[in-house]
């Protein structure tokens, strides 16, 4: 397949490419510089700039089978401060409507466009597993991720299948917020961020470039799709993992205040959690390479040992 990869240098992006090229499709990256961001591209990989989208569109031989969009700035990096906020929407919300706006311009349109999402969909109610057809949820990350998806349905009014993929925490071992945790149980002060009974839903990130894969090849699904593993865990179940994987014990919880005090409004994802089954793909016979978070955490620490 051609397939056009938006947010292709980032965590998530870069893993998706490598996939894609390892299984015989043609990749082309979509940066907004090209020049510096082939030290970040797959060799194999091809590079487009915004301005020449829409001819590299056009002039695929056999037409474009699928656009990914990835791009947007990390939720998790910064604090959340009214610019902050501002710039989370714009990055994904204005990118995606002109990915859609270059759709509705070339006359041979993409087959699919896979956009990313969050669960965060769903708002942070603790006491009812999430599906599909939930209804959205209430704050920050809820309206970001309606918003985002509100802008990528667009392209279905031009003929072209839409999937949001409504992503959990995607654990890899050289970014995301796995990354981030693993620091202080490498320091011997790893421990469950409180209240620890918060649910953890969460997706290998092989797991998750597979995931579109197959989506590619089921063309009778659209619409949402939780992408996370079957099996959510609590808080402190996920970190007594994750200190098992890295042979460091979890034992110094993180206070719910003191994230409040360094993380402002940011600190209540880490806080809530969120139960989310991946209804959809379980049914359509998706296969998981990962369902079990213990192997999928041992997985990523013993190749980055290796």
């Amino acid at each position: 397949m051609n397939i056009i990869v938006a947010g292709g240098t980032g965590f998530i992006g870069h893993h998706v490419s490598q996939t894609m090229i390892e299984n015989q499709h043609d990749v082309t990256v979509l940066s907004r510089n090209p020049a510096q961001s082939r030290d970040h591209v797959h060799r194999e990989a091809s590079i487009t700039d915004w301005d020449t989208l829409r001819n590299k569109i056009e002039e695929t031989t056999g037409g474009v089978d699928a656009i990914i969009n990835l791009a947007g700035t990390p939720i998790a990096d910064a604090r959340w401060t009214s610019s902050r906020k501002q710039l989370l929407i714009d990055s994904r919300v204005e990118t995606t409507r002109r990915l859609v706006e270059t759709i509705g311009s070339v006359s041979i349109k993409p087959k699919t466009l896979i956009n990313a999402s969050g669960i965060g969909f769903y708002g942070a109610d603790k006491s009812i597993t999430m599906t599909e057809s939930s209804p959205p949820g209430e704050g920050f990350l809820a309206e970001l991720s309606q918003k985002w998806e509100r802008e990528a349905y667009h392209a279905s009014d031009h003929g072209v299948r839409v999937i949001c993929l409504r992503m959990g925490m995607v654990l890899g071992s050289d970014g995301g917020a796995l990354s981030k945790m693993k620091t202080p149980f490498k320091l011997f002060v790893g421990g469950p961020i409180a209240p620890g009974t918060q649910k953890v839903s969460w997706i290998h990130l092989d797991d998750l470039a597979r995931l579109m894969m197959w989506l590619l090849d089921k063309p009778t699904l659209s619409g949402p799709i939780n992408a996370v593993a079957p099996q959510f865990v609590s808080m402190s179940e996920f970190c007594k993992r994750l200190g098992e994987a890295l042979h460091r014990p979890s034992w110094l919880p993180v206070p719910a205040f003191a994230l409040n005090v360094m993380l402002g409004e940011l600190a209540e994802m880490l806080t809530t959690g969120q139960q989310v089954e991946p209804r959809t793909i379980t049914q359509e016979g998706f296969s998981f390479r990962y369902p079990n978070l213990r192997e999928a955490l041992q997985s990523l620490f013993v190749q980055q040992e290796s």
